[in-house]
């Protein structure tokens, strides 16, 4: 079975260990197993070049819940001398010699986990890079799993803008099951072909752009909003990226298929009914429980020369 001392790259996580290790250990951890605190005395810190609610906060909140302490930098870009991530080798080093033991880091750029992880003195857990976000992959795995009982054989429609970091990190998970077919529904850009590709080679195919009446056949449907409210209204003025979830449109789809969104209701779509289908906030919650499970997992696997040791 695979251990792991970084979480950095989605592609790097086998279906045999999600399913035999990370769904049991996130339902223990539900569940309240209160053997499962291997972070006591340690430290997290969060490094983030772009701001987040939902990974930060999942975060720091897994690590107190494990019993560690977290500390964070919103906006690392504002400090000298953290402020590009051209020389996080260093970065890390400094946390280190602050007594850190792992770091999370969210940027725009690519390969800084990857570096970072290189440095080996701490875990080191890519938080959201430019084209990646492994957690947040597993978590909505998870909710999937969860929410199914299984994942193989789900038609899952992609709905909002599809080159994004969380699209390709859950295509990248959907593709280690069998089965799994993909409807996407653009509003705006297109899959990187480097993710197409990759799913094609392990035997998930993307299927053609559908619209909106596509999703009527979904078991799953992930919504993810344009970037910015700019954008969003550039979408608008050309008549695009509208989408009313009311119970008109939940009359259309299956009576159990599910609704996503790691935006949690940003509104980039209009939410205009309760419905028990709508997962937002179960997702949520399943993102804590998957963060808690990577930094167990790392800290339960600890051969990094970590700065609380």
């Amino acid at each position: 079975m695979a251990s792991y001392q970084h979480f950095t790259q989605t592609t790097e996580i086998d279906r045999e260990w999600i399913e035999d290790v990370m769904f049991p250990l996130c339902d223990a951890l539900r569940n309240g197993d209160d053997s499962l605190s291997p972070m006591s005395g340690r430290a997290l810190y969060c490094l983030f070049y772009e701001p987040s609610f939902l990974t930060r906060t999942s975060f720091e909140r897994a690590c107190e819940l494990l019993g560690g302490r977290a500390y964070h930098t919103e906006d690392a870009s504002q400090f000298f001398p953290v402020h590009n991530t051209q020389f996080v080798d260093d970065i890390i080093q400094i946390l280190a010699s602050l007594k850190m033991d792992a770091v999370v880091i969210r940027t725009g750029d690519t390969h800084v986990a990857e570096l970072a992880a290189e440095t080996n003195v701490m875990h080191v857990i890519n938080g959201g890079s430019s084209d990646d976000h492994p957690t947040q992959a597993l978590a909505d795995l998870y909710t999937v799993q969860r929410e199914r009982r299984e994942i193989d054989g789900a038609t899952v429609a992609i709905v909002g803008r599809l080159d994004h970091r969380n699209v390709s990190a859950l295509l990248k998970g959907l593709a280690m099951f069998e089965g799994v077919n993909i409807i996407p529904v653009p509003f705006s850009g297109q899959v990187p072909e480097k993710v197409v590709q990759y799913c094609a080679e392990r035997g998930m195919s993307i299927g053609s752009d559908a619209d909106l009446d596509a999703v009527s056949e979904a078991d799953v449907i992930y919504l993810n909003g344009p970037r910015t409210l700019a954008h969003m209204q550039l979408l608008a003025s050309r008549g695009q990226g509208r989408l009313v979830i009311d119970e008109q449109f939940m009359d259309s789809l299956k009576p159990d298929c599910i609704v996503m969104d790691p935006m949690q209701r940003s509104g980039d779509f209009v939410i205009a009914v309760r419905d028990e289908r709508l997962a937002f906030y179960r997702q949520a919650e399943n993102a804590l429980y998957a963060r808690m499970a990577v930094l167990h997992e790392l800290f339960s696997n600890n051969s990094v020369k970590s700065g609380g040791s």
